[in-house]
């Protein structure tokens, strides 16, 4: 890092008094602020991530925590972060794939994880309040039935998926 700013101030003494005369002072504020979002910050934000950064993970900032970094009394940059259940594993044993049919191997599948599902979508019973999940998908046939079960993929030709219930 020393030698960055060695690099840097080698190269502004290279100027002639002329050169750094001719140039435009400008003067930047010093400080970066960190505060939560408000309400009024969240419709910016969640319009900047969809248009800025479509292939993100697009979830929904009012079920966050979300903090801003400002400069020069703008927003430049913002953080979320929210609670979510990581759905794993979901194991078939290895005697029933072997033996039982391919549609009972999907059944058991679909249903584990519509049980899970159903769980954590439940406000009754579940009493967290993480109403979100996500697990990572290797097969692109389970990928598919992600997918058709209402699962968004979280990361572009990634292998995680995720639901809000």
């Amino acid at each position: 890092m020393e030698q960055c700013f060695e690099r840097a101030e080698a190269a502004d003494s290279r100027e002639t008094p002329e050169a750094r005369a001719a140039k435009p002072e400008i003067k930047y504020p010093q400080k970066v602020s960190i505060r939560p979002a408000t309400d009024a910050d969240l419709p910016l934000l969640q319009d900047h991530l969809a248009k800025e950064k479509p292939t993100w993970e697009q979830g929904d900032l009012r079920l966050s925590i979300v903090y801003v970094a400002e400069f020069g009394g703008e927003i430049v940059g913002f953080c979320g972060a929210r609670l979510v259940w990581q759905v794993e594993p979901l194991v078939l044993f290895r005697n029933f794939e072997k033996h039982a049919p391919h549609f009972a191997q999907q059944k058991a599948t679909y249903r584990l994880i519509q049980a899970v599902d159903g769980w954590i979508a439940d406000r009754r019973r579940n009493t967290t309040g993480i109403y979100s999940y996500f697990c990572r998908i290797v097969g692109r046939r389970m990928q598919m039935l992600a997918l058709s079960f209402g699962m968004i993929r979280t990361y572009t030709n990634g292998k995680f998926f995720g639901r809000d219930t």
